[in-house]
């Protein structure tokens, strides 16, 4: 038999000609193309032939249930370097039966297939699994330890140690691994599921490399003892271990603004999990503490576990960090405080809570420059007691707005 016309094979795949199920033409209709052994090789032929640049996955096919598969060539056979499918050396041409394990998959460089990541983590190796594609992003649900053991390999991140739990029901998978495989793009992947599922299940898959830090015991959420968690177990840090610039971004990554202060002698109560012996050396300017060089640590009992303090207010634009611009952290971005109604027991409170002593005096708006724009409203009616800001009563200015520049300043004694 002649092979069929130029062009009469292609990938089925929605939304993108570049990736999906190969099918080839014959007569006028349209038929798997079924190989007990399918390779890169092979894909790469169909890739190039389509325009579609190198092939980066062959992976096997996942039928949906009740699928049939209509094969119509059998076992093609290349080495990689042709530029047409029919330049390899072709099997059969039959409607003979064809297990769905046996049904080919082409992913090709330009395809839609581009990446995969883990979302809303803390850190890249942990998170909600997705694949982005030209089109947006894929959702992934109903994956086994197996599934999320290749995500997590993939990334760099380790074995996984937690997948996304199991519901009720059959869930109908996008894809299939044993665990064993480089990357997704060597998993048996389902083509017909290429969004949505059946159940959606959003639990975190957690890789062995996965980080996070939290701040235990402390009077505020940006004060405590400092606990890391690395994969699955939260554990302490030796106070010897933790320098100004890893504590500034531990503060960053807990959006409690800047480190103030490290607390030694387990001042906010011992942990109960390990001390742990690598730690963490920042150069400061680090957005998670994930992204930090590690080194070996110190050895260390509970008695000595670090504490920490934060503060989600600076003093900008002074002389020392004890004077200037008083700014606040507002979902990640420093704003101004207006100075409407900012007085001199707001100010004890602030240098208190920076370490500063106790306040001097609070100059006029405006006095250690203007700042960004718009001024944060919050009006702070403290009695010069509180340890912290936040614990002061707090309320808005409601509608009116602050003059342009009328920024709240302090000066502190330990300035």
């Amino acid at each position: 038999l002649s092979p069929p016309d130029p062009g009469a094979f292609c990938p089925l795949t929605r939304p993108s000609a570049c990736d999906g199920v190969v099918q080839v033409r014959r007569d006028g209709e349209w038929g798997h193309l079924c190989n007990q052994e399918w390779t890169l090789a092979e894909a790469s032929v169909v890739c190039r032939q389509l325009g579609c640049g190198r092939a980066v996955g062959a992976p096997k096919y996942v039928p949906l249930p009740g699928e049939v598969a209509r094969p119509w060539l059998h076992n093609v056979s290349c080495q990689g370097s042709e530029s047409s499918l029919w330049e390899c050396s072709l099997g059969a041409w039959s409607q003979s039966a064809c297990p769905h394990e046996w049904v080919v998959v082409a992913l090709c460089a330009n395809g839609t297939f581009r990446e995969v990541r883990l979302v809303k983590g803390h850190s890249p190796c942990a998170g909600l699994p997705e694949i982005r594609n030209v089109n947006g992003v894929d959702r992934l649900c109903g994956l086994h330890l197996e599934e999320a053991t290749v995500f997590c390999q993939e990334l760099g991140c380790g074995p996984a140690l937690q997948a996304p739990r199991q519901g009720v029901g059959i869930i109908r998978k996008y894809m299939v691994c044993r665990g064993t495989e480089p990357t997704i793009r060597n998993c048996r992947l389902n083509n017909n599921l290429r969004s949505g599922c059946d159940l959606q299940l959003d639990a975190e898959v957690i890789c062995s490399g996965h980080m996070e830090a939290r701040l235990v015991g402390g009077e505020h959420p940006c004060a405590g003892r400092l606990e890391v968690r690395r994969g699955l177990s939260w554990g302490t840090v030796c106070h010897m271990d933790l320098d100004l610039p890893t504590a500034h971004v531990v503060c960053r990554e807990l959006q409690c603004g800047l480190a103030v202060s490290t607390v030694q002698g387990a001042l906010f109560g011992q942990g109960s999990g390990p001390v742990w012996t690598e730690a963490s050396r920042c150069a400061g300017n680090e957005s998670l503490l994930f992204h930090c060089q590690r080194e070996p640590g110190h050895q260390c009992t509970h008695d000595q576990d670090v504490g920490l303090r934060c503060s989600e207010f600076r003093l900008v634009n002074g002389s020392s960090s004890c004077e200037g611009r008083v700014e606040l952290q507002v979902q990640g971005s420093w704003a101004p405080l207006c100075a409407t109604h900012w007085d001199l027991e707001d100010a004890t409170v602030l240098c208190h809570q920076l370490n500063c002593g106790r306040a001097v005096a609070t100059p006029p708006g405006g006095h250690f420059g203007e700042g960004g724009a718009p001024l944060w409203p919050d009006v702070f009616h403290c009695v010069g007691t509180e340890p912290y800001l936040w614990n002061c009563p707090v309320s808005t200015l409601g509608a009116q707005v602050c003059a342009p520049g009328n920024s709240a300043s302090a000066l502190c004694s330990g300035g």
